[in-house]
């Protein structure tokens, strides 16, 4: 941790450009803070502002002030310390931009780019006020992360005189402030599949037993409007389909303004709530599956139905409610499931969410109310539409295993599943692919099924979405293909903390032993005379864990990775270990030793090293964005080094060795 705090009286604005890394591989200048109290010549009684801009060099980015920590990205906190002369006016500093949201697997990071200042008001109480804190941030950038830095400040401004402006760096120099810039609005990162996954839902939901059968009971409702009054087809179905689409949206509205938009970054995430997700997402699927049923009181299904008879566009807009209110018992557990994974945008996502769902939802009336004789082309209702909705139940519980599994690594020690562990969460998921797969064949229902496509192609995706899983599972010698990418991105680490004789306490990746103790990884490398593979890495690291998920698990990687002696080595909280005072004396000497071997504090970092731990032969850091071959040329460049070192040290004893009998003869002969 590196901090920076300037020393000059009566100080205001200032600039603080903190040192960031560990020992001689720290640096100053990609960060900077530019502190002020506003206005300068504020008399007693008047608001000031304190300004804190912080100034992001390219390409990297800082996380905002509400960053949820649960998402491996660590916030931006700005502590004040000391306040004189000064009373605050709010509890919270705002940010002059939002944060742009960038999903990153199920990870959800809010990050500032460029310049952002966050801001507080306080009354000026005396002649002379003083305030001093801290900015404590972390910095990433293209698959790599710095260590979180402290940044200590004091500021010091006296009433109604306004002093020179200073600007304090840590060498002494100074200069005068720089024009604010303005920032970019939000990435849109993930927007475009949330939309089409909110689209997807509302078209799977009018295959639900209390939707479907609606369809012909509508379009009776239009024929009839349109035999009292010719050519009125086309503006009732308008006035139906946005009476469909106003109820959903306005749902979406009403969620907006409870959470805000900085609740709903972190609704999802969340270790107690996403428990109380797992229950949500539990009622869905149980409900789905025909176990519970949701039934709405009849007086307002009454209510709403009488007014259907009074016709014209009144009558359009009730017989939409109560439409609505008819399939609420099947469509509530799709915008439920839809609503929560809205929480993962900001505050317009519910919105956009249910106008995406409640469109495609109503969009076949439209239609159906324009031509009714494609009423007699679809196909009648039935025991399918039962099958569709135990299917997605079955869905809704895989779900539910996900949930848990945030919440287990939340609660636990190093965000390391104790519960829910990597095994158990596949074991689950192949159990519930292949359920569905099973139900959809009907070998357990009676009277069989028909022979249908789409129920047997359906099927035999399931069972092979199964049967990928389990060989996955197996480590069997099979591809990474898409499909198992995501699912391990998607499932909690494969890892274990554990003590060993030789290693002490080591981490298990994927079935792969790596120790956290550098000198015993060295002690056991030197013995074998292998090389060393160091991967300098933090719990709170996002592309550490895609690294681990995706890369380190291929198969030529990891035939390379055991020909040699593995250390992963935490440089912001060492996980498993529950002796706190050997915790912390591992990551400072993580810390100490990522500095001198490789010069460099980014994460993640890897090197491959020699027996002894003190040559670098090979190094490479960052997310692989090749898929695996970047990493895998970074290994056998490692591996081949070391065998020509052990070659030409080969080579050197045997000259000793030949030399040295000659010396003795030589000798002899004096002699």
């Amino acid at each position: 941790e590196s901090v920076t705090e300037s020393a000059a009286a009566d100080k205001n604005p200032i600039t603080v450009s903190p040192k960031i890394g560990y020992g001689k591989s720290a640096k100053t200048g990609l960060m900077e803070f530019e502190i002020s109290l506003t206005p300068a010549k504020a008399a007693v009684g008047q608001e000031v502002t304190l300004s804190i801009k912080a100034r992001v060099k390219e390409p990297w980015h800082t996380f905002a002030l509400d960053q949820d920590p649960e998402m491996a990205g660590q916030p931006t906190v700005i502590e004040i310390d000391s306040v004189m002369g000064l009373e605050a006016k709010g509890d919270d500093f705002r940010p002059s931009v939002e944060p742009e949201v960038k999903p990153i697997d199920e990870f959800i990071q809010r990050v500032h780019h460029g310049e952002v200042t966050w801001s507080k008001t306080y009354t000026l109480s005396g002649k002379e006020a003083a305030l001093s804190g801290s900015v404590r941030f972390q910095m990433c950038s293209n698959g790599t992360c710095l260590p979180p830095t402290t940044a200590k400040f004091d500021l010091t401004l006296t009433a109604g005189e306004k002093p020179a402006p200073q600007v304090v760096k840590e060498d002494g120099a100074s200069r005068g402030p720089v024009p604010d810039e303005s920032n970019e609005g939000p990435a849109k990162d993930g927007f475009l599949a949330f939309v089409l996954t909110a689209i997807g839902a509302g078209f799977v939901a009018l295959l639900t037993p209390c939707v479907f059968p609606m369809i012909p009971v509508t379009v009776a409702f239009f024929l009839k409007q349109e035999e009292k009054k010719a050519g009125s087809s086309l503006r009732l179905a308008i006035v139906y389909c946005l009476s469909i689409i106003g109820a959903f949206t306005i749902l979406g509205l009403l969620v907006a303004s409870v959470f805000g938009p900085t609740s709903l970054t972190t609704l999802a995430n969340n270790r107690w709530l996403n428990l109380g997700f797992a229950a949500l997402f539990t009622f869905f699927g149980v409900m789905l599956l025909g176990v519970i049923d949701i039934q709405l009181p009849s007086w307002l299904l009454t209510w709403t139905s009488k007014r259907e008879a009074t016709g014209g566009i009144v009558g359009v807009v009730f017989m939409a409610l109560t439409f609505t209110l008819v399939s609420f018992t099947c469509t509530f557990a799709f915008v439920g499931s839809l609503l929560v994974l809205a929480a993962r945008g900001n505050y317009l996502w519910p919105v956009v969410g249910m106008l995406g769902f409640s469109t495609a939802f109503a969009s076949p009336f439209f239609l159906l109310a324009l031509f009714p004789r494609m009423l007699k082309k679809l196909p009648r209702s039935g025991g399918w539409m039962n099958d569709v909705k135990v299917v997605i139940g079955i869905v809704e519980l895989a779900a539910v295993v996900k949930f848990l599994s945030v919440a287990d690594i939340g609660f636990s020690v190093g965000r390391i599943p104790v519960f829910l562990t990597y095994n158990i969460f596949m074991l689950v998921w192949i159990g519930l692919a292949a359920t569905a797969g099973i139900y959809l064949l009907g070998i357990l229902k009676k009277p069989r099924p028909k022979f249908s496509v789409i129920r047997y192609v359906s099927a035999f995706l399931f069972l092979a979405l199964a049967g990928r899983l389990a060989a996955g599972l197996a480590g069997m010698n099979m591809p990474a293909d898409p499909i198992w990418n995501l699912v391990a991105a998607f499932s909690p680490p494969d890892v274990e903390v554990r003590q060993t004789n030789e290693l002490g306490y080591v981490i298990a990746h994927h079935k792969m032993d790596y120790a956290l103790e550098f000198e015993k990884a060295v002690a056991a490398a030197s013995k074998d005379q292998q090389p060393l593979f160091v991967d300098f890495t933090g719990v709170n690291c996002v592309n550490c864990r895609q690294m681990e998920r995706t890369v380190m698990i291929e198969e030529s990687v990891v035939a390379a990775l055991q020909k040699l002696v593995r250390a992963q080595l935490y440089t912001d909280e060492v996980p498993g270990i529950t002796d706190a005072e050997f915790r912390d004396k591992l990551k400072l000497m993580n810390q100490e030793l990522q500095s001198s071997l490789v010069d460099d504090v980014t994460l993640p970092n890897y090197a491959v090293v020699s027996a002894d731990g003190k040559t670098v032969l090979s190094v490479f850091k960052g997310l692989d964005q090749s898929g695996g071959k970047n990493f895998l040329e970074f290994l056998n460049a490692g591996l081949e080094r070391w065998e020509s070192m052990k070659q030409e040290q080969a080579a050197s004893n045997a000259v000793m060795n030949a030399s040295g009998p000659m010396l003795t003869g030589n000798a002899a002969s004096a002699n």
